[in-house]
């Protein structure tokens, strides 16, 4: 009987353990930084003569901001190189795994970005680089965000009195539906910024953590009953 209730005792233990240490454990997600490894591979991978479009404000004219500024156009730059090879593709999955990495450092921007990127509209530049020039870009930019090299007061500069042709309008800047990694449509989405009516459309890693969140419920559900169901036949 008493190894009976020493067994009963061990399975009741070994439950809790995973019911409160195991799940708690799994809903601490850890996010891998690949950016050594994955933009020298697109460098690679992708021809040096391939002219890849983006549009950006220069540092000179963005000062302490320039980061800030960047960070929605190359996130929406990536978008558009990444619908340009198939699903199964290496570098789609890589350039993907870049625009989480730059969406997560843009939700972190705390000024309105909406309306400092109406303010420096007219320095915007628009240009197509060689694959070498846009990945140094985008490997600068993305350090800048992560080591948090911007400040939230900018100053802007006047501007210049014969705007160039490559200069973009808002008509002909990319909205946050044209996401390669979604395909939702949303009537409050059609403004050529990071509006956060739009935060949904853009955030690719959104429905995996609800999925994850609900099976993890549901086993830890189901453990618990079995836990309980052992504790009471311990106290009879």
């Amino acid at each position: 009987m008493k190894k009976s209730k020493s067994w009963i005792h061990v399975c009741v233990r070994f439950l809790l353990f995973i019911t409160f240490g195991v799940h708690s454990a799994t809903l601490k997600v850890t996010v891998t930084d690949d950016t050594d490894t994955i933009i020298p591979s697109l460098r690679q991978n992708i021809p040096n003569d391939y002219k890849i479009p983006v549009t950006y404000i220069t540092k000179e004219v963005g000062g302490m901001c320039w980061a800030n500024l960047n960070v929605f156009n190359v996130e929406q730059s990536l978008q558009e190189l990444a619908n340009k090879f198939g699903n199964i593709s290496t570098n789609k999955h890589d350039i993907k795994i870049l625009i989480i990495y730059f969406y997560e450092e843009r939700l972190d921007i705390k000024v309105n970005l909406e309306a400092l990127m109406v303010d420096f509209q007219c320095h915007y530049r628009t240009e197509k680089w060689e694959t070498q020039r846009y990945f140094d870009f985008v490997k600068e930019l993305y350090n800048a965000l992560k080591h948090e090299n911007s400040s939230n007061e900018c100053e802007e500069p006047p501007c210049p009195t014969t705007v160039p042709l490559d200069s973009p309008t808002p008509s002909e800047s990319p909205t946050l539906s044209e996401s390669p990694i979604h395909n939702n449509t949303d009537s409050k989405c059609t403004t050529s910024y990071p509006s956060r009516a739009c935060s949904h459309i853009s955030n690719p890693t959104s429905e995996e953590p609800l999925d994850m969140m609900k099976l993890i419920l549901l086993s830890s559900l189901f453990v618990s009953v079995l836990t309980i169901i052992l504790m009471c036949v311990v106290w009879k």
